[in-house]
Order: structure tokens, then sequence, then C-alpha cells
């Protein structure tokens, strides 16, 4: 484990406005700082990230995650994709404390996958991709299908309000059906992130090659576009403790502005994150300075550490996860196999 040094650095752009709307608030605006400088050297390999079997075939050629969520030690979920071009398909399988196992998914053609859990009796996934996409709720004894009018990209749940955005729009569940609760995307704006919580919800997207996310509450959504990338996840721990990660950095809403922290000698993209806390949040991605390829990072509210697992292959992509009442994680990775990609799961203990 490493440490690094943390420094932040409050972004440098001023909040666009929305098409036909008027520009967001001053207080939703980011400003700007100089930032600091500070160096590391490279993370060892962590020993407290170990290898927990995955499926028997997680080896095999053609296959991956998209996503994993759990409401506990003994209860998680991850979906995923297994096959190639016409013949992929949504994968799913769950944690029962002991191991991994598949479960069966139907009207599965497509690689979509997003999946998100608020207890072990309230879980959502999206899945197809196809011809059509669907979601999928389990309530602690079956899991039950619906169809979607429009392609899930990602899903939030937060008790009874269950948020799912497609390329375009904001749906929300009304207990029979997902409806459209807003219209954000369109033309050059597409949406790819969500997450909700104590009537707040956010989401991500990107417009022109820039990063643009959208803060929901009463009814309202204010937009504030920011500097160039994209945003691959988002994660409110809380209305003014918001982070999001991709090919954009590290940003963080603190209630008043977006800023970015400084990650010292990061040299790749962080794709995924999850937090048991404002001073406890973890980050995964793609760290191309590192043996394997994968890297993960600590903010403790006061400065970063870096962990590196041993690695399972040359990384391609990486999901972070909690596992409530532990102080436990997981981590998925998809990993090269040929032209192609295979699974590797990890836990830290």
């Amino acid at each position: 484990m490493t440490a690094l040094a943390a420094c932040f650095i409050a972004l440098g752009c001023a909040a666009q406005p929305k098409l036909a709307d008027p520009a967001p608030s001053p207080s939703s605006a980011p400003t700007t700082s100089a930032p600091s400088l500070a160096t590391t050297p490279a993370a060892t390999f962590s020993k407290r990230w170990v290898q927990v079997p995955g499926l028997p075939d997680d080896d095999a050629w053609e296959r991956g995650m998209r996503d994993v969520s759990a409401a506990g030690p003994e209860v998680a979920w991850a979906v995923g994709y297994t096959g190639w071009e016409d013949s992929v398909r949504t994968s799913l399988r769950t944690w029962d404390g002991l191991r991994w196992r598949a479960v069966p998914v139907q009207n599965a053609l497509g690689s979509l996958g997003s999946i998100d859990s608020d207890g072990p009796r309230n879980a959502w996934m999206l899945g197809g991709g196809f011809e059509e996409s669907f979601a999928q709720h389990w309530d602690g004894r079956a899991w039950r299908q619906y169809r979607l009018d429009a392609f899930g990209r990602d899903v939030a749940v937060d008790g009874r309000r269950v948020v799912v955005i497609s390329d375009t729009a904001v749906l929300t569940w009304n207990g029979t059906a997902f409806v459209t609760e807003r219209v954000l995307g369109g033309k050059e704006t597409r949406l790819v992130a969500v997450d909700t919580g104590a009537g707040h919800t956010w989401v991500a997207g990107i417009r022109a090659e820039q990063p643009v996310i959208w803060h929901g509450h009463d009814g309202r959504y204010e937009e504030t576009t920011l500097p160039g990338g994209s945003i691959d996840a988002i994660l409110q721990i809380g209305p003014d403790d918001v982070w999001a990660v991709g090919s954009a950095g590290v940003l963080h809403w603190d209630g008043r502005s977006w800023q970015r922290p400084a990650i010292p000698l990061w040299n790749g993209e962080l794709e995924s994150v999850t937090a048991f806390g404002p001073d406890d949040v973890w980050f995964a991605g793609k760290d191309r300075d590192e043996p394997g390829g994968v890297s993960v990072l600590h903010w403790d509210g006061r400065s970063w550490t870096k962990e590196v697992p041993q690695p399972g292959g040359e990384g391609h992509h990486a999901q972070i996860e909690r596992i409530p009442g532990t102080s436990q994680l997981w981590l998925m990775v998809n990993v090269e196999n040929g032209d192609s990609e295979s699974i590797v799961t990890f836990r830290r203990e």
C-alpha cells in the first residue's frame, strides 16, 4: 500500500446551459485553483486482495463482467456477458456466502448489463440489447422480468424509487412499469450512469466529448458541463458528497462545486467507485504503470492510498463494490484472453 498525497484541483470550466434551458445557478459552477505537485513510488502487490473462484468457465474465452452489487456478506449479484457478436448474451450470477453460481436469464440476447440493490430482497438488473432491453427485479424469492421500451444503460435503487436511464431519458418505476420522468439526452447527448438516494438523483452523460452531470431534486434537473473526457460511473454518498469517475478523471461534488482530486502517478482510467462512508471511498480501473493493468485507490477523507492486486492477467475493465456489514470489497476484472477476455474475481479481506 502506497500513500498518495491529497490535493484537490477545482475544475476550470464554467457550467454550461442545457439545450433550451437556462444555465444552472452559480453554486453549481466549477471554480479554479492552482494544483500542487506530489509524487509517490510504484505500489507493490497487496496481499489483502485474494482471488476467489468464480464460475467454472470464467477463464474461458468471450466473457466479461459489467457490474456488481452486494447486499451483505452472503448476498451479491453480478451481471456481464458471454459469447461474441450475434451470439452475445447477458449473464447473471449470485453469491450465496460460499460460492458464485449462475442464474438463468430469459430474453438475454445482447451485451447490456447493470445491477443495483439496497438489500437482500430488493435488487434490479438490466440486460438484453439486441432487439429489446429488459429490467428484472429480485424480491428475495424470485426474479421477475419487465420489458423496457428503450435500451437500459444503468439502474439505481433506493427503496421504492428505482431509476433507469436510457440513452436519452430518465425512467422511474411506478409499481407496474417504467415511465419517463425526464428527457435529458438527444442529438449529441448520451446518458451513461445514474445513482439515486435521499430524494436526489445524479445522472452522468456525454455531449460532444465533454462530460455532463445532471442533479435531480424535487422534480427539477440542473445541468453542469465539465472539461473533456467521459464518465463511467457516479456515486452519491450524500447530496453534498458525490463522486464520478471515467476518462475525465476523478470528480467530486462537495455541495457547491465539482472538483478534481489530483491523483499522483495514476496513468490510466478509473472505471468504478464504491463507498462505506464519506471517509472510506474506493475506486478501481485501468493503470498502465502497474503489472496486470489494474489498480485500486482508497480515499480516507485526508489522503489517497493505492493497492495493486496480484495480477490475474492483463486487465481490461474493473468493477469494485463494498460488502455491507463488513470492511471487505469485491473486485471483478475482465482480463485479456486472446482477442477476447475472461473474468477474474477478487475479494479484499
